[in-house]
């Protein structure tokens, strides 16, 4: 595979083997990877069901937490609405303060492919007190993906194609084995999914949102999307523009780019983001272990050369790690400076023939849970990205893609790196993309960091300058989205999504 998903949700940091939950700080990709093995119990347990009054039309089920629970019947093809139909899984925190709500608030956390139920039952770990206590908290899973049904289904078992896959193959034969596996990935979505792929769009999800907003009863809403969470709010302001109370955007893919440009963002990104994370290794020896005995990004260089040849030893029962495990383990390290501790040690553990800390950070990135299953974020995240792309990449531009993106970011892609995608292999999408405009649309709030490996700053400017009505706020970090960096930026969200304050232009934090 290519470009891979970015989940958004609180991180789960490895280490010593085990999983523990960090002080929360803010939005970062490695969050929503393991917060479904925390939170699943919280979505059991009905004890009550009761209506939400004369304007909403969702039948509310209380559940464990304080929660409550709904399905959302929508249409397959809104151009269709008398056709079939399709169940979202919503899910509600109401406000803290009833006396002091404002009224709901949609949010998203990116992917594509993360459902929002898990922001709703980690709420605390998402949002600061200030927005518990004024909004209810709405969480959606998309089309496609988390408890919404029917969810995108490709593959049982990732560690049966993560460990067959050769990022580098050394010729013509094992380049073609690695077309046969996307193309067998990609079979497996349409024959376990059906003909519904076609309406996994950001387009039809944006319309889904109107119709959640419209069974809430409410003419206007709030909306808070990180990453790929913008792309989407994004596109339903610019659908329904009339309907936005206010919406923050945290985090964006510059709306203009096609795949292969997106590609070349987002490897100047990521190798900005291992370069500061090798500095910093470097600058203190005596707290980074791959410091301690030379230049760290040798230590790195190294672990690339044992995992593309040997590999290294895993957890029991798991494939030996390979380059696909250690590409995985890094990317998803690069997301917060607080991971970066963890892959330090799971490099140096790496070199001494230890591989578990490097197999637990990709874990996270794809949902493993404790009982051995996967989510589905992977399948979901290659059929929305396939559905919404406008250009599918043939194996040979594919090729000629990579070797652009190894001179641009040589410690993300190895000299060599063969991906394909699996879009030319999936059905044809029902609609195109919507053109964003933001038009019409009341004042958004656009935040970017300077230094966001996976929607880097220059991304986010351009989703800024494409929306008629955003202001940008820059903050000034190493981490994917922006909101609880600090508190400059909390203010600045709470006092727009509160009182409709929004910043002056060329604000920073």
């Amino acid at each position: 595979m290519s470009d891979q998903p970015s989940p958004e949700t609180p991180a789960q940091i490895v280490e010593t083997g085990t999983l523990r939950r960090p002080r929360p700080r803010r939005w970062n990709a490695v969050i929503a990877a393991v917060a479904v093995i925390f939170t699943a119990g919280l979505v059991t347990g009905l004890v009550t069901s009761r209506d939400d009054g004369p304007e909403s039309t969702l039948r509310w089920t209380s559940i464990d937490g304080g929660l409550e629970e709904a399905v959302l019947a929508v249409p397959l093809d809104h151009d269709d609405p008398n056709g079939r139909s399709i169940d979202l899984k919503i899910l509600r925190r109401p406000a803290d303060d009833p006396s002091a709500r404002i009224g709901s608030m949609i949010v998203n956390p990116g992917g594509p492919g993360f459902g929002a139920a898990v922001m709703v039952t980690n709420a605390k770990n998402y949002f600061e007190s200030e927005l518990l206590a004024r909004f209810d908290i709405i969480g959606m899973d998309p089309r496609g993906t988390g408890g919404s049904d029917p969810a995108i289904d490709c593959i049982d078992d990732y560690d049966d194609m993560f460990s067959r896959t050769d990022l580098t193959p050394a010729d013509e034969a094992a380049r073609q084995t690695q077309i046969d596996i996307v193309r067998t990935y990609a079979e497996g979505c349409t024959t376990r999914t059906g003909d519904v792929l076609s309406h996994m769009t950001t387009a039809a999800t944006a319309r889904d949102i109107d119709a959640l907003r419209s069974a809430l009863g409410e003419s206007t809403i709030t909306y808070f999307g990180m990453s790929y969470g913008c792309k989407l709010g994004a596109t339903w302001a610019t659908l329904f523009p009339d309907t936005v109370r206010a919406a923050v955007l945290d985090g964006c893919e510059d709306p203009k780019a096609d795949i292969a440009e997106t590609n070349r963002q987002q490897a100047a990104g990521f190798q900005a983001s291992v370069e500061a994370f090798l500095a910093k290794c470097a600058s203190a020896p005596d707290q980074c272990p791959i410091a301690r005995d030379g230049d760290p990004t040798d230590a790195l260089r190294r672990l690339w050369d044992i995992a593309s040849t040997e590999g290294i030893a895993s957890l029991p029962g798991r494939p030996r790690v390979n380059e696909t495990v250690l590409s995985t383990a890094m990317i998803v390290s690069m997301y917060s400076e607080d991971t970066w501790p963890t892959f330090a040690e799971a490099i140096a553990k790496g070199l001494e023939g230890d591989g578990s800390v490097l197999t637990l950070l990709a874990d996270a990135y794809y949902q493993r849970r404790e009982d051995g299953t996967w989510g589905n974020e992977l399948e979901a995240f290659s059929v929305i990205s396939c559905m919404d792309n406008t250009t599918a990449l043939s194996a040979e531009q594919q090729r000629d893609l990579n070797r652009e993106l190894s001179r641009i970011a040589p410690l993300v892609y190895p000299e060599g790196i063969f991906t394909v995608q699996p879009c030319e292999y999936l059905p044809t999408r029902s609609e195109d993309p919507v053109t964003i405009t933001g038009a019409g649309a009341p004042t958004l709030l656009v935040l970017g960091n300077t230094g966001d490996p996976a929607t880097p700053f220059a991304s986010t400017q351009r989703m800024a300058a494409s929306l008629a009505s955003a202001v940008l706020l820059t903050v000034e970090s190493n981490n994917h989205g922006g909101y609880r960096t600090n508190k400059c930026v909390n203010d600045v969200v709470h006092a727009y999504l509160t009182d409709l304050a929004a910043p002056a232009p060329g604000k920073k934090c």
